[in-house]
């Protein structure tokens, strides 16, 4: 007996919807971004996650960005993967000399675009697809538009040089 049975539902024809989107250029919005400590598999490590919200339907798509196991001794491996964290920055439009600065408050609710790629996994991870994120780029903000004021109605009364 199945659990749906009592409540008559029958899923044989249900489509199960797919949560990836179409490798891509998309618009987004930066959703949510914070330090992740340790998990089940590294407990050890922590991580900056940086959500998104792309697309129309506003689908999360996150990237992870790890961090140093001792800030005091930095590996060359650790090092360049903390460049990546501060390259995406940059992409996010943080200004260089703020990079160390910067709230998750700062980064919540900038808009602007990234492409999705996927890309078959290695090793332990062979025969896998993972979806990627590149080329995060925000776009302009400019000042709120101001309306146009209003003109005066010109008559031949009105000009001066009439």
């Amino acid at each position: 007996m199945g659990m749906l049975d009592d409540y008559g539902i029958d899923t044989s024809e249900i489509e199960a919807p797919s949560y990836d989107l179409e490798d891509g250029i998309y618009e987004m919005t930066v959703g949510d971004v914070y330090v992740k400590q340790g998990s089940q598999a590294y407990p050890d490590r922590s991580w900056v996650i940086i959500e998104y919200l792309v697309g129309e339907e506003g689908k999360k798509k996150s990237e992870l960005f790890e961090l140093p196991a001792d800030p005091e001794n930095i590996t060359d491996n650790e090092r360049q993967k903390l460049g990546y964290y501060v390259a995406r920055l940059l992409d996010l439009g943080v200004e260089r000399a703020a990079v160390n600065d910067i709230d998750r408050d700062d980064l919540i609710g900038l808009r602007g675009s990234l492409q999705l790629y996927s890309n078959a996994g290695k090793g332990k991870n062979a025969g896998k697809m993972f979806q990627n994120i590149k080329n995060v780029k925000i776009t302009e903000t400019s000042a709120a538009p101001q309306p146009a004021q209003k003109k005066a109605r010109q008559t031949a009364a009105s000009n001066p040089f009439a």
